[in-house]
């Protein structure tokens, strides 16, 4: 898995499920399948008090 894969899941998750309980599990499953250089980004997303509106802002701002 790469980052990029990461990121989607996490879309997914806020797609499908739209909870901050939905990404926080998605967040640290897939932390756990990343290079330990990558993993602290979803990490932080984890560990927000917002994780949903996180992800939501990552969405918004994707090229």
């Amino acid at each position: 898995m790469n980052l990029q894969d990461a990121v989607l899941a996490l879309l997914l998750a806020a797609k499908i499920h739209g909870t901050d309980s939905a990404i926080k599990a998605t967040a640290k499953r897939c932390a756990k399948q990343l290079p330990r250089s990558k993993r602290d980004i979803l990490f932080s997303i984890a560990a927000s008090a917002e994780p949903l509106k996180l992800v939501l802002h990552i969405a918004h701002n994707l090229d």
